[in-house]
């Protein structure tokens, strides 16, 4: 295989359009495995009412948090009640970015913990959270149960209890940790599990609710961003009205604006549209499922998950680099990621999107069997 330079593909070239199966690139439509916002919605017309709702009604652009000094705001509480109407649970509180999900969540958990295990491939601001916390931290082998009770059985005298902190869908891989064993080891030493499920909102668990509801502790403290499955923009924590009163005078919380009222209303459409229309996400597991027995047929690891995410390496990065050229010349866009857990020479990472055909996938798979 010739080997490209090592440039990224989409440099000086302007992208265009929803992040969903099509895209354009400079002036080329492309089919799109590049992204995270799996179930489309970006351009259905109740997100684009939702968002001419906000405009029309006068919202402000941004919005101080009202719920910090004890009262409430009608825009942010429809998003709350949206979340909690999608997750069953009580309330949800609208976070202006995803980011802020670990530091909320773990800050309003302070007391009732004396140490944090993470896994060694969590999210950036996991690690953030845990920094900020001042407890002990103690990093364990990525999605290993018995390298975490391990890690706790060292570190962890009677009189601590822990705090295990993971992703619930990785982001490179796709892989979905055994968060089952999690809960219970945490709870054998009087613990807890929090789980950022930003790659699993809408589209993993039965409900999609989440790697947390597909492993069967839905009971585990979760959060995560609206900006991938829903195709919005913030993030959200579903949780109990005793617990939101003590997240929202938090200096995390309490020190932030409340976010954009017209990124509340069109993630509360996002919420409502994935409640209302389960067969969405049905067809992104199919397409999904199809993408992966397709790249296993040419010989590729691919992990075994349920998320719309599919990686794998071939050779050095200057092979991907060149193949992921070849794919782009031919129609096809995938990424060439360095995110985290890809490794140094990074892998070819695809995702799927609700609005993919099977002769998207059937047409990658045929691309890379005369490639590879």
């Amino acid at each position: 295989m010739n080997h490209a330079p090592a440039v990224p593909l989409l440099q000086g070239r302007t992208v265009r359009g929803p992040e969903s199966a099509r895209i354009w690139i400079d002036d080329r439509p492309c089919i799109n495995f590049v992204g995270c916002s799996y179930l489309a919605l970006q351009a259905l017309d109740e997100l684009r009412a939702a968002g001419q709702r906000a405009v029309e009604l006068e919202h402000p652009w941004s919005q101080m948090r009202s719920g910090a000094h004890g009262g409430s705001d009608p825009v942010f509480d429809e998003v709350g009640a949206a979340g909690a109407d999608f997750f069953g649970h009580e309330t949800s509180i609208f976070l202006p970015t995803g980011y802020f999900c670990g530091l909320a969540a773990v800050a309003a958990l302070q007391t009732t913990f004396d140490a944090i295990f993470i896994d060694e491939l969590g999210h950036y601001s996991l690690f953030d959270a845990a920094r900020l916390s001042t407890c002990p931290t103690v990093v364990f082998a990525h999605c290993d149960a018995d390298a975490l009770r391990d890690a706790m059985r060292r570190h962890t005298p009677a009189s601590r209890k822990p705090l295990v902190l993971t992703d619930g869908v990785f982001a490179t891989t796709g892989r979905i940790p055994p968060l089952a064993e999690y809960a219970r080891i945490a709870g054998e030493a009087g613990g807890q599990l929090f789980v950022d499920e930003s790659h699993a909102y809408g589209v993993v668990g039965r409900s999609g609710r989440g790697a947390a509801e597909y492993c069967g502790v839905a009971d585990a403290l979760h959060a995560g961003t609206l900006g991938k499955g829903f195709c919005a923009q913030g993030g959200l924590l579903p949780c109990t009205r005793e617990f939101a009163a003590r997240v929202r005078g938090l200096p995390p919380v309490r020190g932030a604006g409340a976010g954009s009222p017209v990124s509340a209303l069109v993630g509360a459409a996002a919420l409502r549209y994935a409640r209302a229309h389960p067969e969405r996400r049905e067809h992104l597991h199919a397409i999904s499922r199809r993408l992966k027995t397709g790249l296993r047929g040419l010989g590729l690891e691919i992990v075994d998950s349920p998320a719309p995410i599919a990686a794998f390496s071939i050779g050095r990065k200057a092979d991907m680099l060149a193949l992921q050229r070849s794919l782009f010349d031919d129609g096809m866009h995938v990424a060439l990621s360095s995110y985290i857990g890809s490794g140094p020479e990074g892998m070819l990472r695809c995702a799927t999107f609700a609005d993919h055909a099977e002769s998207d996938i059937d047409r990658l798979i045929e691309a890379l069997r005369r490639r590879l």
